[in-house]
């Protein structure tokens, strides 16, 4: 097809056509006729997925690379650069697609707080469960431990902030631009599994890693990303991520993915039994226990109509919408 019909049947807010006998001077030879746009660019004049994925990622590595010279490493402000980079990255490429940064997952609104907080609960409802589980089969118990009532609250409170800026960057990251446009192309499902695995992965060098652990973050991404897809609110999908990490490292003193990144007064938790039902020193990740609830979960979640976007996420018009019905 000429680069001229193209430009006349683009159905997108952005579009690079140029003329065959001519092109910029940064644009390889290649990519300067109809062929070569036909590489870069769908019938509709719309970038392809590949290129768009791939420019997601360059710009989400820029953004992290220049926050990182100016934050210190430690959490949660460790965690700056990724949520920075991320979002920068997905703000940017669904301008290409004349949509506003609000429909990446993390909008503005009365219902953002409200939204938050609801999948803080189910995220620390969920690891309850999964504790409560180990602890009827004797994996789990505690001991008592020095320390007050001001000093449980007073960590507690740290631990929140402290385990809030790492569950933002890395839904930022894996369940915002990333899934929608996966989703969008392939389907959700298959977005899950593609972003899911990625998300398993990118935890393969935490401490005590074990494939119990490694398959149960596989999992957790894949219940995240329903959260996600059914909400298209990256504040449900935070609170959810947020409350899961501060139940284990907090409320029950255990570690989170391999980290001891709390220490919980006036209790001490004792473990038993074998490390796959105890999870051992990767903490309830590492138990068949999490494996177990969050599948049934994550099931249930798919497969009903609990979960729904609600109207600020439908007004920012993501590239996806797996929950409207």
């Amino acid at each position: 097809m000429p680069a001229s019909a193209l430009a006349a049947e683009t159905r997108w807010p952005c579009r690079w056509t140029w003329p065959s006998r001519t092109r910029a001077p940064w644009v390889p030879e290649f990519f300067s006729g109809a062929e070569g746009l036909h590489v870069l660019l769908t019938e509709g004049g719309r970038i392809r997925l590949g290129w768009r994925i791939l420019l997601f990622i360059l710009l989400t590595v820029t953004g992290l690379a220049a926050v990182s010279l100016v934050v210190p490493s430690e959490l949660p402000y460790g965690s700056l650069p990724l949520l920075v980079g991320s979002l920068v990255g997905g703000w940017a490429l669904l301008a290409l697609d004349g949509r506003s940064p609000g429909a990446l997952g993390f909008y503005l609104g009365f219902g953002a707080a409200r939204e938050a907080v609801l999948g803080l609960a189910l995220g620390v409802l969920i690891a309850g469960v999964v504790v409560a589980g180990m602890v009827a089969v004797g994996a789990l118990r505690w001991s008592a431990d020095v320390g007050s009532l001001w000093e449980y609250i007073s960590v507690g409170g740290d631990a929140l902030w402290l385990f809030s800026l790492p569950a933002a960057g890395e839904e930022a990251a894996m369940r915002g631009y990333l899934i929608q446009a996966l989703a969008e192309a392939v389907g959700g499902g298959w977005a899950l599994w593609a972003t899911s695995v990625l998300f398993g992965l990118l935890h393969f060098g935490n401490p005590d890693t074990s494939w119990i652990g490694l398959a149960n973050i596989v999992v957790a991404g894949l219940f995240l990303g329903v959260v996600y897809l059914r909400t298209a609110s990256l504040w449900w999908a935070t609170g959810a991520h947020l409350g899961w990490n501060w139940a284990h490292g907090f409320l029950f003193d255990l570690p989170v993915s391999g980290l001891e990144l709390v220490n919980t007064p006036a209790f001490e938790p004792v473990l038993g039994g074998p490390d796959w039902l105890s999870g051992g020193p990767f903490g309830p990740e590492g138990s068949v226990m999490a494996t177990l609830v969050l599948s049934l979960t994550t099931l249930v979640l798919w497969n009903s109509s609990w979960l729904q976007p609600g109207k600020r996420a439908k007004e920012t018009r993501p590239l996806h919408l797996t929950g409207e019905g």
